[in-house]
């Protein structure tokens, strides 16, 4: 318990001091993006990602050296890296192509595979164990561009990646306490410590973005929990907000599109105030649901978001508790 104090301790630290580095960082180096919701469209700089990134790392290795060498977790530190440098080459260059991006994604699965850390035995509410011999390792592979993805498409909003990643993973250290799984407690932990300390600089009005480095960085990191340490249920119902919504925009724009060619936006912002966009052709999105036939602040959106993948995060824990013994 102490070794962990001193992880979430270090994490915190970390994010805390590194945040206001990577906001002059991104303005000196003009890694910016346009907070659109805002009336006068202020530039925030989108690299939080590289602080969120070191400061997970630093703490990750630090209870590796402690504690000693981890195959599962030096699985895990690749895969999120991976993901975390095609985020990070996306902020450099522009927009990657919306389909080549899931094909780049599946690299973060593959060190899964290579170290032989999965089991292809998920446990499943009320059938208990099952046996995916065959096609288990292509979901695995396939895990990672949905939940990247599903994390990118939800930071739309000031704070909108920090707490709904914060829900997350409290499902996480929840089902991890209940369990005696080590490893997740220790990332979950590390994470929400992270987290905590990057929504402070995140949060409505930001001061920084995390970028598609940090969103990808989190969603690897997501993926591979689940994955190793067989919680796939519990991490699916605790992140039902972001498939929910990553599913409707694919739908809505009828494949995998990116937002810019499309001539209407999922919402429209006056005076700062958001409101759904009525044109039937205009992506659907969970923000445009919240919005639909009211005027409402960010802040009180990013409120409501957050309130869904908590609930989402409780009924994961649930079902873990009820079903799955």
């Amino acid at each position: 318990m102490i070794t962990f104090l001193i992880l979430c301790a270090v994490s915190f630290i970390l994010i805390i001091l590194l945040t206001p580095l990577f906001i002059r960082i991104g303005r000196m180096l003009n890694l910016t993006g346009v907070d659109i919701h805002k009336p006068h469209k202020p530039i925030i700089p989108k690299t939080g990602g590289p602080a969120l990134v070191i400061s997970v790392m630093a703490s990750i290795t630090m209870y590796l050296i402690i504690q000693g060498f981890s195959t599962e977790v030096l699985a895990l530190i690749i895969s999120s890296l991976i993901a975390a440098l095609i985020g990070f080459l996306e902020d450099l260059k522009g927009e990657v192509n919306p389909k080549i991006k899931p094909l780049l994604l599946v690299f973060a699965g593959i060190p899964i595979l290579a170290l032989s850390v999965y089991n292809p035995r998920p446990v499943l509410p009320f059938i208990g164990v099952t046996r995916l011999t065959k096609i288990y390792p292509i979901l695995v592979l396939a895990s990672y561009p949905v939940v990247c993805n599903a994390v990118n498409s939800i930071d739309v909003l000031n704070g909108s990646v920090s707490f709904t990643s914060i829900a997350f993973f409290t499902a996480i250290l929840a089902v991890s306490i209940i369990n005696g799984l080590e490893y997740p407690l220790m990332i979950s932990l590390v994470m929400l410590a992270t987290l905590a300390g990057f929504a402070l600089y995140n949060r409505y009005p930001s001061r920084i973005f995390a970028g598609n480095s940090g969103s990808l960085f989190i969603g690897a990191v997501m993926a591979s929990t689940a994955i190793i340490w067989r919680i796939e249920v519990v991490a699916i119902i605790a992140l039902l907000p972001h498939i929910m919504n990553e599913m409707h925009v694919i739908f809505s724009m009828r494949g995998l599109k990116s937002a810019k060619q499309h001539n209407s936006r999922p919402i429209l912002v006056e005076e700062g105030w958001i409101t759904a966009n009525p044109d039937p052709h205009a992506p659907l999105t969970l923000v445009r649901m919240l919005s639909a036939k009211v005027k409402v602040r960010e802040d009180i959106l990013v409120r409501s978001i957050s309130i869904l993948s908590l609930y989402s995060a409780f009924l994961a824990v649930l079902t873990s508790i009820l079903f799955m013994r």
